[in-house]
Protein backbone atom coordinates (compact mmCIF):
# COMPACT_ATOMS: atom_id res chain seq x y z
CA UNK A 1 0.00 0.00 0.00
CA UNK A 2 2.50 2.39 0.61
CA UNK A 3 4.91 1.31 -2.54
CA UNK A 4 1.25 2.04 -4.29
CA UNK A 5 0.60 5.29 -2.35
CA UNK A 6 4.13 6.53 -3.51
CA UNK A 7 3.98 5.62 -7.07
CA UNK A 8 0.49 7.98 -6.93
CA UNK A 9 2.13 10.37 -5.45
CA UNK A 10 5.33 10.60 -7.62
CA UNK A 11 2.73 11.39 -11.02
CA UNK A 12 3.13 14.55 -12.24
CA UNK A 13 0.37 16.71 -9.99
CA UNK A 14 -1.03 18.85 -13.18
CA UNK A 15 -2.01 15.36 -14.91
CA UNK A 16 -4.21 14.64 -11.91
CA UNK A 17 -5.42 18.12 -11.97
CA UNK A 18 -6.23 18.38 -15.75
CA UNK A 19 -8.13 14.96 -15.27
CA UNK A 20 -10.58 16.54 -12.26
CA UNK A 21 -10.61 19.71 -14.31
CA UNK A 22 -11.68 17.52 -17.17
CA UNK A 23 -14.32 15.98 -15.29
CA UNK A 24 -15.28 19.35 -13.81
CA UNK A 25 -15.79 20.49 -17.04
CA UNK A 26 -17.86 17.78 -18.47
CA UNK A 27 -15.18 16.67 -20.64
CA UNK A 28 -15.95 12.63 -20.03
CA UNK A 29 -14.16 11.02 -22.69
CA UNK A 30 -10.67 13.41 -21.64
CA UNK A 31 -11.03 12.64 -18.07
CA UNK A 32 -11.80 8.55 -18.37
CA UNK A 33 -8.21 8.97 -20.38
CA UNK A 34 -6.62 11.03 -17.96
CA UNK A 35 -8.14 8.80 -15.06
CA UNK A 36 -7.46 5.11 -16.87
CA UNK A 37 -4.05 6.33 -17.05
CA UNK A 38 -3.38 7.39 -14.02
CA UNK A 39 -4.94 4.37 -12.62
CA UNK A 40 -2.67 2.55 -14.94
CA UNK A 41 -0.42 3.67 -13.34
CA UNK A 42 -1.35 3.21 -9.60
CA UNK A 43 -3.55 0.30 -9.74
CA UNK A 44 -4.36 -0.18 -6.07
CA UNK A 45 -5.27 3.71 -5.65
CA UNK A 46 -8.68 3.50 -5.14
CA UNK A 47 -9.54 7.05 -5.14
CA UNK A 48 -8.58 6.98 -8.94
CA UNK A 49 -11.00 3.77 -9.54
CA UNK A 50 -13.64 5.61 -8.29
CA UNK A 51 -13.00 8.99 -9.80
CA UNK A 52 -12.55 6.83 -13.32
CA UNK A 53 -15.88 5.00 -12.55
CA UNK A 54 -18.01 7.87 -11.57
CA UNK A 55 -17.18 9.74 -14.74
CA UNK A 56 -17.61 6.38 -16.57
CA UNK A 57 -20.23 6.39 -15.33
CA UNK A 58 -21.85 9.82 -16.60
CA UNK A 59 -20.66 8.88 -19.84
CA UNK A 60 -23.16 6.00 -19.55
CA UNK A 61 -20.33 3.54 -19.78
CA UNK A 62 -21.80 1.28 -17.19
CA UNK A 63 -20.68 -2.00 -17.22
CA UNK A 64 -16.49 -0.83 -17.56
CA UNK A 65 -17.51 1.52 -14.21
CA UNK A 66 -19.07 -1.19 -12.43
CA UNK A 67 -16.26 -3.31 -13.13
CA UNK A 68 -13.61 -0.59 -11.94
CA UNK A 69 -15.92 -0.03 -8.66
CA UNK A 70 -15.64 -3.75 -8.14
CA UNK A 71 -11.60 -3.43 -8.25
CA UNK A 72 -11.92 -0.71 -6.08
CA UNK A 73 -14.40 -2.54 -3.64
CA UNK A 74 -11.49 -6.02 -3.73
CA UNK A 75 -8.98 -3.25 -1.92
CA UNK A 76 -11.72 -1.77 0.42
CA UNK A 77 -14.68 -3.50 1.31
CA UNK A 78 -15.76 -1.41 3.54
CA UNK A 79 -15.16 1.45 2.31
CA UNK A 80 -18.42 3.91 2.28
CA UNK A 81 -17.86 6.36 -0.53
CA UNK A 82 -16.97 2.90 -2.80
CA UNK A 83 -20.02 1.36 -2.53
CA UNK A 84 -22.33 4.35 -2.69
CA UNK A 85 -20.54 4.93 -6.10
CA UNK A 86 -21.05 1.73 -6.89
CA UNK A 87 -24.20 2.10 -6.28
CA UNK A 88 -25.31 5.57 -7.87
CA UNK A 89 -23.92 3.37 -11.53
CA UNK A 90 -26.30 0.14 -10.71
CA UNK A 91 -28.86 3.20 -10.50
CA UNK A 92 -28.26 4.66 -13.71
CA UNK A 93 -28.21 1.58 -15.41
CA UNK A 94 -31.55 0.54 -14.59
CA UNK A 95 -30.38 -2.14 -12.09
CA UNK A 96 -32.51 -0.55 -9.49
CA UNK A 97 -33.23 -3.25 -6.85
CA UNK A 98 -29.01 -3.68 -6.85
CA UNK A 99 -28.68 -0.51 -6.43
CA UNK A 100 -31.36 -0.34 -3.12
CA UNK A 101 -29.68 -3.65 -1.80
CA UNK A 102 -26.40 -1.45 -1.70
CA UNK A 103 -27.75 1.92 -0.25
CA UNK A 104 -30.32 -0.12 2.38
CA UNK A 105 -27.03 -2.11 3.54
CA UNK A 106 -25.11 1.24 3.82
CA UNK A 107 -27.87 3.17 5.56
CA UNK A 108 -28.42 0.57 8.31
CA UNK A 109 -24.64 0.96 9.00
CA UNK A 110 -24.65 4.80 9.27
CA UNK A 111 -28.25 5.63 9.73
CA UNK A 112 -27.47 9.21 9.81
CA UNK A 113 -25.16 9.34 6.36
CA UNK A 114 -26.77 12.03 4.24
CA UNK A 115 -25.49 10.79 0.80
CA UNK A 116 -26.58 7.37 1.57
CA UNK A 117 -29.79 8.17 2.62
CA UNK A 118 -30.40 10.72 -0.53
CA UNK A 119 -29.25 7.86 -2.93
CA UNK A 120 -31.49 5.31 -1.00
CA UNK A 121 -34.49 8.33 -1.51
CA UNK A 122 -33.56 8.50 -5.07
CA UNK A 123 -33.80 4.91 -5.91
CA UNK A 124 -37.29 4.63 -4.26
CA UNK A 125 -38.20 7.36 -6.16
CA UNK A 126 -37.40 6.31 -9.40
CA UNK A 127 -38.99 2.46 -8.44
CA UNK A 128 -42.62 4.55 -7.96
CA UNK A 129 -41.84 4.38 -4.29
CA UNK A 130 -43.17 7.62 -3.54
CA UNK A 131 -44.17 7.02 0.27
CA UNK A 132 -40.78 5.58 0.90
CA UNK A 133 -38.69 8.25 -0.71
CA UNK A 134 -40.76 10.83 0.86
CA UNK A 135 -40.31 9.17 3.71
CA UNK A 136 -36.27 8.80 3.76
CA UNK A 137 -35.58 12.46 2.79
CA UNK A 138 -37.39 13.50 5.43
CA UNK A 139 -35.10 11.69 7.38
CA UNK A 140 -32.58 13.29 6.04
CA UNK A 141 -34.16 17.17 6.28
CA UNK A 142 -34.48 15.94 10.81
CA UNK A 143 -30.70 15.42 10.45
CA UNK A 144 -29.62 18.88 8.29
CA UNK A 145 -33.04 21.09 7.76
CA UNK A 146 -31.49 22.59 5.16
CA UNK A 147 -30.04 19.43 2.50
CA UNK A 148 -30.64 20.94 -0.41
CA UNK A 149 -30.96 17.29 -1.95
CA UNK A 150 -33.51 16.51 0.21
CA UNK A 151 -35.43 19.24 -0.67
CA UNK A 152 -34.98 19.02 -4.58
CA UNK A 153 -35.63 15.20 -3.97
CA UNK A 154 -39.66 16.68 -2.23
CA UNK A 155 -39.75 18.69 -4.96
CA UNK A 156 -39.28 15.71 -7.50
CA UNK A 157 -41.61 13.23 -6.36
CA UNK A 158 -44.61 16.01 -5.60
CA UNK A 159 -43.91 17.08 -9.37
CA UNK A 160 -44.13 13.08 -10.54
CA UNK A 161 -47.25 12.95 -8.91
CA UNK A 162 -48.46 16.37 -10.38
CA UNK A 163 -48.71 17.81 -7.37
CA UNK A 164 -47.21 21.29 -8.54
CA UNK A 165 -48.20 23.48 -5.56
CA UNK A 166 -45.74 21.58 -3.36
CA UNK A 167 -43.09 20.62 -5.91
CA UNK A 168 -43.08 24.84 -5.87
CA UNK A 169 -42.46 25.09 -2.06
CA UNK A 170 -39.78 22.87 -1.92
CA UNK A 171 -37.77 23.76 -4.53
CA UNK A 172 -37.74 27.55 -3.04
CA UNK A 173 -36.76 26.06 -0.05
CA UNK A 174 -34.13 24.51 -1.72
CA UNK A 175 -33.66 27.68 -3.74
CA UNK A 176 -33.51 29.54 -0.53
CA UNK A 177 -30.37 27.07 1.05
CA UNK A 178 -28.29 27.71 -2.50
CA UNK A 179 -29.34 30.47 -4.32
CA UNK A 180 -26.69 30.01 -6.65
CA UNK A 181 -27.60 26.45 -7.80
CA UNK A 182 -28.87 26.87 -11.88
CA UNK A 183 -30.05 23.44 -11.32
CA UNK A 184 -33.18 24.34 -8.92
CA UNK A 185 -33.39 27.43 -10.48
CA UNK A 186 -34.56 25.42 -13.46
CA UNK A 187 -36.96 23.13 -11.61
CA UNK A 188 -38.24 25.97 -10.23
CA UNK A 189 -39.09 28.05 -13.33
CA UNK A 190 -40.81 24.48 -15.08
CA UNK A 191 -43.00 24.13 -12.30
CA UNK A 192 -43.65 27.96 -11.95
CA UNK A 193 -46.78 27.78 -14.51
CA UNK A 194 -47.84 24.47 -13.67
CA UNK A 195 -50.60 24.19 -11.26
CA UNK A 196 -53.41 21.52 -10.04
CA UNK A 197 -55.83 22.02 -13.39
CA UNK A 198 -54.69 19.97 -16.22
CA UNK A 199 -56.57 20.10 -19.73
CA UNK A 200 -56.28 17.65 -22.29
CA UNK A 201 -57.54 18.44 -25.80
CA UNK A 202 -57.57 17.73 -29.10
CA UNK A 203 -59.28 16.91 -32.60
CA UNK A 204 -59.84 13.83 -34.72
CA UNK A 205 -60.18 13.26 -38.39
CA UNK A 206 -61.07 9.68 -40.16
CA UNK A 207 -61.10 8.95 -43.46
CA UNK A 208 -61.98 5.69 -44.98
CA UNK A 209 -60.86 3.79 -48.31
CA UNK A 210 -62.03 4.13 -51.11
CA UNK A 211 -64.74 7.10 -50.50
CA UNK A 212 -67.07 5.30 -49.54
CA UNK A 213 -68.06 7.12 -46.59
CA UNK A 214 -67.86 10.55 -45.38
CA UNK A 215 -65.00 11.45 -43.29
CA UNK A 216 -65.82 11.76 -39.93
CA UNK A 217 -64.50 14.27 -37.56
CA UNK A 218 -64.43 15.42 -33.61
CA UNK A 219 -62.67 17.68 -30.68
CA UNK A 220 -62.74 16.57 -27.37
CA UNK A 221 -61.53 18.55 -24.06
CA UNK A 222 -61.16 17.10 -20.52
CA UNK A 223 -60.35 19.28 -17.50
CA UNK A 224 -58.89 17.79 -14.31
CA UNK A 225 -58.41 19.19 -10.93
CA UNK A 226 -55.82 17.45 -8.29
CA UNK A 227 -58.01 17.78 -5.16
CA UNK A 228 -54.66 16.14 -3.54
CA UNK A 229 -51.72 14.01 -4.28
CA UNK A 230 -53.56 11.04 -4.54
CA UNK A 231 -56.98 12.06 -5.98
CA UNK A 232 -58.73 13.82 -9.04
CA UNK A 233 -61.99 15.32 -10.12
CA UNK A 234 -62.40 15.57 -13.97
CA UNK A 235 -65.49 16.62 -16.63
CA UNK A 236 -64.50 16.15 -20.64
CA UNK A 237 -67.31 17.16 -23.31
CA UNK A 238 -66.74 15.33 -26.98
CA UNK A 239 -67.77 16.28 -30.11
CA UNK A 240 -68.46 14.26 -33.47
CA UNK A 241 -69.78 14.62 -36.60
CA UNK A 242 -70.31 10.68 -38.59
CA UNK A 243 -72.76 9.27 -40.63
CA UNK A 244 -74.20 12.55 -41.38
CA UNK A 245 -75.23 13.30 -37.81
CA UNK A 246 -73.55 15.03 -34.74
CA UNK A 247 -73.40 13.86 -31.13
CA UNK A 248 -72.34 15.47 -28.12
CA UNK A 249 -70.95 13.89 -24.76
CA UNK A 250 -70.42 14.86 -21.22
CA UNK A 251 -68.17 12.89 -18.85
CA UNK A 252 -67.90 12.97 -15.31
CA UNK A 253 -64.95 11.21 -13.69
CA UNK A 254 -62.69 10.78 -10.26
CA UNK A 255 -59.39 8.66 -9.88
CA UNK A 256 -57.36 7.93 -6.84
CA UNK A 257 -54.38 6.33 -5.92
CA UNK A 258 -55.05 4.41 -3.04
CA UNK A 259 -50.93 3.82 -2.42
CA UNK A 260 -48.27 3.56 -4.47
CA UNK A 261 -49.38 -0.40 -5.83
CA UNK A 262 -52.92 0.66 -6.29
CA UNK A 263 -54.93 3.14 -8.12
CA UNK A 264 -58.31 3.08 -9.50
CA UNK A 265 -60.81 5.03 -11.30
CA UNK A 266 -65.04 5.66 -11.97
CA UNK A 267 -66.46 7.77 -15.02
CA UNK A 268 -69.69 8.20 -15.93
CA UNK A 269 -71.06 9.64 -19.42
CA UNK A 270 -74.11 10.94 -21.27
CA UNK A 271 -75.32 11.81 -24.82
CA UNK A 272 -78.41 14.15 -24.69
CA UNK A 273 -80.82 12.90 -27.68
CA UNK A 274 -77.77 10.28 -28.73
CA UNK A 275 -77.74 9.22 -32.58
CA UNK A 276 -74.61 6.92 -32.43
CA UNK A 277 -72.78 7.47 -29.08
CA UNK A 278 -74.50 5.57 -26.13
CA UNK A 279 -77.23 7.33 -23.91
CA UNK A 280 -75.29 6.60 -20.93
CA UNK A 281 -72.22 4.76 -20.21
CA UNK A 282 -70.74 3.61 -16.96
CA UNK A 283 -66.76 2.59 -17.15
CA UNK A 284 -64.42 2.01 -14.07
CA UNK A 285 -61.30 -0.10 -13.54
CA UNK A 286 -57.98 -0.05 -11.57
CA UNK A 287 -54.43 -1.50 -11.27
CA UNK A 288 -52.08 -2.90 -9.29
CA UNK A 289 -48.68 -3.39 -8.90
CA UNK A 290 -48.31 -6.79 -7.80
CA UNK A 291 -44.62 -7.00 -7.86
CA UNK A 292 -42.27 -3.95 -7.41
CA UNK A 293 -39.79 -5.77 -9.65
CA UNK A 294 -36.39 -6.66 -9.35
CA UNK A 295 -33.23 -6.91 -11.51
CA UNK A 296 -34.26 -10.25 -13.47
CA UNK A 297 -37.83 -8.71 -14.05
CA UNK A 298 -38.87 -5.31 -13.49
CA UNK A 299 -41.97 -4.72 -12.53
CA UNK A 300 -45.51 -6.30 -13.01
CA UNK A 301 -48.79 -4.53 -13.53
CA UNK A 302 -52.71 -6.15 -13.40
CA UNK A 303 -55.25 -3.86 -14.71
CA UNK A 304 -58.84 -4.07 -15.51
CA UNK A 305 -61.54 -2.01 -17.16
CA UNK A 306 -65.22 -2.40 -17.27
CA UNK A 307 -67.56 -0.91 -19.44
CA UNK A 308 -71.78 -0.68 -19.45
CA UNK A 309 -73.23 1.38 -22.31
CA UNK A 310 -76.70 1.98 -22.76
CA UNK A 311 -78.45 2.35 -26.14
CA UNK A 312 -82.39 2.58 -26.54
CA UNK A 313 -82.25 -1.29 -27.54
CA UNK A 314 -80.34 -2.21 -24.08
CA UNK A 315 -77.25 -2.51 -22.85
CA UNK A 316 -73.64 -3.52 -23.94
CA UNK A 317 -70.96 -5.03 -21.72
CA UNK A 318 -67.39 -4.95 -22.26
CA UNK A 319 -64.34 -5.82 -19.91
CA UNK A 320 -60.82 -5.75 -20.43
CA UNK A 321 -58.36 -7.02 -18.56
CA UNK A 322 -54.46 -7.61 -19.03
CA UNK A 323 -51.15 -7.26 -17.76
CA UNK A 324 -48.56 -4.71 -18.14
CA UNK A 325 -44.85 -6.23 -18.00
CA UNK A 326 -41.91 -3.59 -17.79
CA UNK A 327 -38.85 -5.06 -19.38
CA UNK A 328 -36.65 -2.37 -18.17
CA UNK A 329 -37.30 1.01 -16.46
CA UNK A 330 -38.36 2.53 -19.40
CA UNK A 331 -39.70 -0.06 -21.93
CA UNK A 332 -43.19 -1.75 -20.88
CA UNK A 333 -45.07 -4.76 -23.09
CA UNK A 334 -48.61 -4.87 -21.68
CA UNK A 335 -51.39 -7.47 -22.97
CA UNK A 336 -55.12 -7.13 -22.66
CA UNK A 337 -57.99 -9.70 -23.44
CA UNK A 338 -61.54 -8.46 -24.12
CA UNK A 339 -64.98 -10.09 -23.33
CA UNK A 340 -67.88 -8.25 -24.08
CA UNK A 341 -71.57 -8.85 -24.48
CA UNK A 342 -73.34 -7.49 -27.19
CA UNK A 343 -76.86 -5.88 -27.97
CA UNK A 344 -78.12 -8.99 -29.06
CA UNK A 345 -76.74 -11.24 -25.85
CA UNK A 346 -73.58 -12.77 -27.74
CA UNK A 347 -70.40 -12.97 -25.96
CA UNK A 348 -67.32 -11.74 -27.99
CA UNK A 349 -63.39 -11.88 -27.08
CA UNK A 350 -60.80 -10.03 -27.86
CA UNK A 351 -57.24 -9.10 -27.49
CA UNK A 352 -54.70 -6.47 -27.56
CA UNK A 353 -51.31 -6.23 -27.48
CA UNK A 354 -48.91 -2.98 -26.87
CA UNK A 355 -45.55 -1.67 -26.62
CA UNK A 356 -44.80 1.26 -24.72
CA UNK A 357 -41.67 3.24 -24.28
CA UNK A 358 -39.99 6.39 -22.58
CA UNK A 359 -36.59 7.63 -23.90
CA UNK A 360 -36.42 10.69 -21.70
CA UNK A 361 -38.26 11.82 -18.62
CA UNK A 362 -40.44 14.52 -21.31
CA UNK A 363 -40.77 12.20 -24.48
CA UNK A 364 -43.09 8.85 -25.00
CA UNK A 365 -44.14 7.10 -27.61
CA UNK A 366 -45.96 3.30 -27.84
CA UNK A 367 -47.52 1.22 -31.19
CA UNK A 368 -50.07 -1.87 -30.34
CA UNK A 369 -52.36 -3.71 -32.54
CA UNK A 370 -55.81 -5.17 -31.57
CA UNK A 371 -57.90 -8.18 -32.84
CA UNK A 372 -61.47 -7.58 -31.31
CA UNK A 373 -65.61 -7.42 -32.36
CA UNK A 374 -65.06 -3.59 -30.91
CA UNK A 375 -63.61 -0.46 -32.68
CA UNK A 376 -61.09 1.21 -30.86
CA UNK A 377 -63.00 4.91 -31.97
CA UNK A 378 -63.87 6.30 -28.99
CA UNK A 379 -67.42 5.11 -27.46
CA UNK A 380 -68.98 3.72 -30.97
CA UNK A 381 -69.41 0.46 -31.18
CA UNK A 382 -71.38 -1.97 -32.69
CA UNK A 383 -73.05 -4.16 -30.19
CA UNK A 384 -75.51 -5.86 -32.75
CA UNK A 385 -73.36 -7.75 -35.19
CA UNK A 386 -70.38 -10.10 -34.72
CA UNK A 387 -67.68 -8.74 -37.06
CA UNK A 388 -64.48 -8.67 -35.97
CA UNK A 389 -62.42 -5.66 -36.17
CA UNK A 390 -58.56 -5.24 -36.70
CA UNK A 391 -56.86 -2.58 -35.66
CA UNK A 392 -52.76 -1.55 -35.80
CA UNK A 393 -52.08 2.24 -33.78
CA UNK A 394 -49.56 4.59 -32.57
CA UNK A 395 -49.01 7.38 -30.28
CA UNK A 396 -46.66 10.15 -29.43
CA UNK A 397 -46.27 12.39 -26.35
CA UNK A 398 -43.52 15.26 -26.21
CA UNK A 399 -43.62 16.95 -22.58
CA UNK A 400 -41.89 20.69 -23.54
CA UNK A 401 -42.25 21.68 -19.76
CA UNK A 402 -43.98 20.76 -16.92
CA UNK A 403 -47.38 23.45 -18.32
CA UNK A 404 -47.38 21.86 -21.65
CA UNK A 405 -47.13 18.88 -23.87
CA UNK A 406 -48.28 17.51 -27.11
CA UNK A 407 -49.55 14.46 -28.75
CA UNK A 408 -50.74 12.49 -31.42
CA UNK A 409 -52.31 8.98 -31.90
CA UNK A 410 -52.98 7.14 -35.28
CA UNK A 411 -55.06 4.14 -36.02
CA UNK A 412 -55.58 2.22 -39.00
CA UNK A 413 -58.51 -0.22 -38.48
CA UNK A 414 -60.05 -2.74 -40.87
CA UNK A 415 -62.88 -5.28 -40.80
CA UNK A 416 -63.91 -8.27 -43.73
CA UNK A 417 -67.45 -5.94 -44.23
CA UNK A 418 -66.80 -2.79 -44.14
CA UNK A 419 -64.24 -0.33 -45.58
CA UNK A 420 -60.87 0.69 -43.83
CA UNK A 421 -60.80 3.77 -41.38
CA UNK A 422 -57.65 6.26 -40.93
CA UNK A 423 -57.64 8.18 -38.16
CA UNK A 424 -55.30 10.84 -36.38
CA UNK A 425 -55.80 12.78 -33.01
CA UNK A 426 -53.78 15.57 -32.71
CA UNK A 427 -54.06 17.18 -29.15
CA UNK A 428 -52.15 19.27 -26.46
CA UNK A 429 -51.79 18.82 -22.65
CA UNK A 430 -51.50 22.18 -20.34
CA UNK A 431 -51.23 22.42 -16.77
CA UNK A 432 -52.37 25.69 -14.93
Amino acid sequence: MIAALGAALSLPGATRDEALAAKKAGDYARAIALFGELSAAAPADTDLLRELGTVQGWAGRYDEAIANFERALALAPADVELRLGQARVLAWSGRLERAQAIADTVVAEHPRHLDALILQGRIHAWRRNFAAADNIYRSALHIDARNTDALVGLGDISRWQEDFDEARAFYTQAQQSDPGSAEIAAKLQGVRQAGRWRLDAGAERSWFSGHTRSDWSGWDAALRYARSKRTGLSGGLEHARRFGLTDWQLTLGADHRFDDRRSGYVRVSATPSADFFADHMLAFGGVWKVRPGDERLPATLLHADYRAATYDPGTAHSLWAGVTQHVSGRTAVTLRALASRNLNDRWTGGWMARLEREPRDTLRWHLGYSDTYESLSSTVFDFTSRVRTRAVFAGLYREFSPSFGLKLDAVHEWTATGPDRNSLHAGFVTRF
